[in-house]
């Protein structure tokens, strides 16, 4: 892990076009590799007459790996080669309906750690060794836990904290905890770090030490990023990935444009026809693994929405846009039009006793909108959003409150902030 540390931290120091060189030749790589050991992907590539690669557009010459074919193909995607001996089964969050199962290896798992590291370093200038905290919910991910685990963490300075099931006593015995732990980082679930912070600003407190929060695995929109930045007085940087994956992109250091972790994966964004997206123009984020040789996914069609930019930072990585949310997770209006979950952020928490919302869509004219205030939601409160919802959505909405006395649990110990249950797919809200 430190070996491969250390080349990620190199690689920094080389030009834009030797990072896309690089990037280039681990895909032809693991192409060639998934033609010759991977059953699912020999069949497909004989049928297109392909081969190896000449250059990257020679990728859209393979079919989209959605959902659907990860769940039915799952022993013809395993390659040939793969290292059954170190592979474990990992699960996708099932936040698009059905989960599926993977598999990764050793060497996965090694690289996996290596480029978290490195992202970590990417945060206000945290080392290893420095104090580290993780907030995380996943059962899958306790699930994976061991007594080795524990030691490790301790020897490393690191604290991990179940947020499953975030209710009023746990957010307030979170900060106690994060408090006498001093991390100089946090990465955690936006929403979780948001709860924490908005106890922190009740008690007037902060947590000493704190350098930078790293938000992960849901949207970090901006209204969320100020209060943890206002509140804590430190750093907020957003982190995209996927448990099939790892990590897609990062924030450059001292904040910009997301970087896309090039020796990790290959990222495309494509519009409705399956054509490449210009740059600034949003589409469907579909990605190539690059280090599961296990198990390659080639053009793993994810469903998030971004954009690719042109790079403008000091490091020589591509750049992309955040990650507002999933196709599924937008709005609809009767004219067709969508509406991001970062509108309502923008409108929802405005309103300082607003802890945390969900809006959810069962039909076009209408919205239920979950909201947890524990000081209680007044009607002035309720008026106005109404007002703004119709405004900014151009549609009168006919609009449902329901306030909550604790926070819900989820399976995955995140939460969508918008979940749309329209186009004949039903989502499982958090």
């Amino acid at each position: 892990m430190r070996e491969r540390l250390e080349w990620l931290r190199g690689n920094q120091e080389r030009s834009p076009e030797e990072i896309a060189e690089l990037q280039f030749e681990k895909l032809r790589e693991i192409v060639g590799h998934a033609y010759r050991t991977v059953p699912y992907y020999r069949r497909v590539m004989d049928e297109r007459g392909l081969r190896e690669l000449d250059s990257p557009a020679d990728l859209r010459r393979l079919p989209l790996l959605s959902r659907d074919i990860l769940i039915n193909e799952q022993d013809r995607l395993v390659s040939d080669e793969a290292d059954i001996a170190t592979c474990q089964t990992n699960f996708s969050s099932g936040s698009t309906g059905r989960r599926a199962q993977f598999k990764q290896d050793l060497d996965f798992r090694m690289w996996m750690r290596a480029h978290q590291l490195r992202t970590y370093e990417w945060c206000g200038n945290w080392r290893l060794g420095d104090p580290f905290a993780l907030l995380w919910g996943s059962e899958i991910f306790w699930s994976f836990k061991q007594v080795i685990d524990q030691v490790d963490n301790l020897l490393s300075n690191r604290r991990e904290f179940n947020t499953f099931r975030l209710s009023r006593a746990l957010v307030s015995k979170l900060l106690n905890e994060l408090s006498t732990f001093r991390p100089t980082l946090v990465s955690t679930y936006a929403n979780a770090m948001h709860l924490i912070a908005k106890e922190a600003e009740r008690r007037g407190s902060r947590i000493p030490g704190l350098r930078a929060i790293q938000g992960t695995s849901e949207p970090l929109p901006p209204a969320l990023r100020e209060t943890m930045r206002r509140v804590f007085d430190c750093d907020v940087y957003d982190k995209y990935g996927m448990r099939e994956t790892n990590i897609v992109s990062h924030e450059h250091p001292g904040g910009g444009q997301m970087l896309i972790q090039a020796e990790n994966v290959f990222v495309e964004v494509l519009d409705d026809r399956g054509e490449p997206c210009a740059d600034g123009e949003k589409g469907r984020v579909v990605v190539t693994t690059l280090n599961n040789r296990s198990m390659p996914l080639l053009r793993y069609e994810t469903s998030d929405i971004a954009a690719l930019l042109k790079r403008t930072g000091e490091l020589p990585y591509p750049a992309m846009s955040t990650v507002a949310g999933r196709r599924q997770d937008l709005i609809r209006t009767p004219t067709g039009d969508h509406v991001d979950a970062y509108l309502f952020s923008y409108l929802f928490m405005r309103f300082p006793e607003i802890h945390w919302f969900q809006v959810v869509q069962t039909e076009v004219h209408a919205l239920r909108i979950k909201v947890y205030a524990p000081h209680g939601l007044r009607q002035d409160t309720v008026r106005t959003l109404v007002e703004r919802i119709h405004h900014h959505t151009g549609h009168p909405f006919r609009v449902e409150f329901e306030t909550l006395d604790e926070m819900p649990e989820s399976s995955t110990g995140k939460f969508r902030l918008c979940v749309s249950e329209l186009g004949g797919t039903t989502e499982e809200p958090a």
